[in-house]
């Protein structure tokens, strides 16, 4: 190795040192603001609301069950840091191991990071103390492509998710979180619709560019007595690159087990349109940063 190309090596690294470092000084300033913060105590409410502007560090251990093509296994870390009630930023870094039935030259089982996941929320209409709406919380969020996507971990290109969620209460124990998101892509591809993002299973090239809108209209009960929550979810999702729909039924089952950490069970169902993903279970640890 000659000295230019050495040098070109040695700053390489050096700019990923630096970057990494950063990134963990940087979730550090984070942990440490959100702890001063120190909300009140977190309810089956707070837990159970999609939009809600509560720091928190997010585990989730997720297995994706497609028809006859494979299994995806996740293991996803997130923080989102809350400012004010009013502003959410967040980060989410999975790792995944892929088991394809497919030939993928050597590679049909293996593990490692996929696309990282950055997002902005904001609370334009707050009214959490009446009944109907109560918050409407637009977002945005971007996929950076950080997994290989040849082996299954990855869009393969940067993925913009903007969307909109109305938080409604009609009735104390009652809420409804209806949500729209269209996600797309500028470039190809390794991923298809009804699948958010996920790569394709069955072909580790790039095809289309990703354009798909996405419908979801929860119901959530709280259940007081139990310090939980359950909640039943349609989804609805149209490519306009394939021209395909996919509906899927959602269950979820939560609890709080302890002062500020939430458990839930998460379960999707493909019913109806193009067959491709046909399970999604998920089971998600949320702790919620502060102090009573």
């Amino acid at each position: 190795m000659d000295i230019q190309s050495f040098s070109s090596e040695f700053l390489r690294y050096l700019k990923t040192i630096v970057n990494r470092a950063f990134t963990v000084l940087l979730f550090c300033f984070f942990i440490s603001a959100a702890w001063a913060q120190q909300p009140t105590g977190v309810s089956a409410y707070d837990a159970s609301d999609p939009s809600t502007m509560r720091s928190q560090i997010k585990t989730a251990f997720e297995s994706y069950l497609f028809f006859e093509s494979g299994t995806f296994y996740a293991l996803q870390f997130g923080y989102n840091y809350g400012i004010g009630n009013r502003h959410l930023l967040g980060i989410a870094i999975p790792f995944y191991h892929n088991v394809f039935n497919a030939d993928y030259g050597g590679f049909e089982n293996t593990t490692g990071m996929g696309d990282i996941r950055m997002s902005y929320m904001a609370a334009v209409f707050n009214k959490e103390n009446r009944a109907g709406l109560q918050r409407i919380s637009p977002y945005l969020e971007v996929s950076a492509p950080t997994g290989e996507y040849q082996l299954g971990r990855g869009a393969g290109a940067w993925l913009y998710k903007p969307g909109i969620i109305f938080s409604i209460r009609p009735a104390p124990e009652v809420s409804f979180y209806p949500e729209i998101k269209y996600q797309f892509s500028t470039s190809e591809v390794n991923s298809q619709g009804g699948d958010d993002g996920l790569p394709d299973p069955e072909d580790p090239t790039k095809d289309l560019k990703y354009k798909n809108l996405s419908l979801a209209l929860p119901v959530t009960l709280v259940l007081n007595d139990w310090n939980g929550w359950f909640s039943l979810n349609v989804l609805y999702t149209h490519s306009f690159e394939e021209k395909n729909d996919f509906i899927f039924i959602r269950t979820d089952i939560g609890k709080m087990i302890g002062d500020q950490t939430a458990f839930s069970l998460n379960i999707a169902k493909f019913i109806a349109g193009q067959p491709r993903l046909n399970v999604i279970v998920q089971a998600k640890f949320n702790f919620f940063l502060g102090r009573k």
